[in-house]
């Protein structure tokens, strides 16, 4: 996606959930999208939506129609995840024309929306060092504070943290990814 799709994207979303009446940013919102993608259990796009809407009765994820926003943001991440060699998974904050406080706020929502997602099936135990190094790591970004994000240097730090983020999400996805090809090749065998 261009800077441009992101941004537009960024903004249908947070749309859409005002329209569905949840008080989950956009950024929180793909945060547990990709923790749950990132997950060893197969997604759930019905609890995914459950959790976004904080589980007040709600229409389910196939009920939506198919150009929906939601349903995009899926497929686009998804598909982002999945085609790790061209490293195109990217994380949805606001665009750059945006205050650094409320980009480095909206990386804290996304963080915490990951290890929410994550955390959904319990799948903590079964991660490497590096992992729960990572998910320690997430926990720590999302306790940051946009009064911290000023200047040039914080805009240095803002996109290397996300870039951190980025990487660590890919990691976890491919983690999970191997552990389940080699077991599915031992079962063969």
């Amino acid at each position: 996606m261009t800077p441009r799709a992101d941004r537009a994207l960024y903004e249908a979303i947070a749309q859409s959930l005002r329209e569905l009446s949840s008080d989950v940013a956009a950024a929180e919102c793909h945060g547990m999208l990709c923790g749950m993608l990132c997950n060893p259990e197969p997604f759930d796009g019905d609890a995914w939506l459950r959790h976004v809407l904080g589980y007040a009765p709600a229409q389910r994820l196939s009920e939506l129609p198919q150009t929906h926003v939601l349903l995009t943001l899926v497929a686009t991440t998804l598909r982002a995840l999945r085609d790790d060699g061209d490293f195109g998974f990217q994380l949805l904050l606001p665009g750059e024309d945006i205050a650094l406080p409320l980009r480095t706020e909206a990386l804290g929502a996304w963080c915490r929306g990951f290890l929410s997602g994550f955390g959904l099936h319990g799948a903590g135990v079964k991660l490497n060092a590096e992992g729960r190094e990572f998910l320690r790591d997430l926990y720590k970004i999302g306790q940051v504070s946009a009064l911290d994000a000023q200047g040039e240097e914080a805009e240095r730090a803002f996109f290397e943290v996300c870039e951190y983020a980025r990487m660590g999400a890919m990691m976890l996805h491919e983690e999970f990814r191997s552990l389940f090809s080699a077991a599915a090749q031992s079962s063969v065998h």
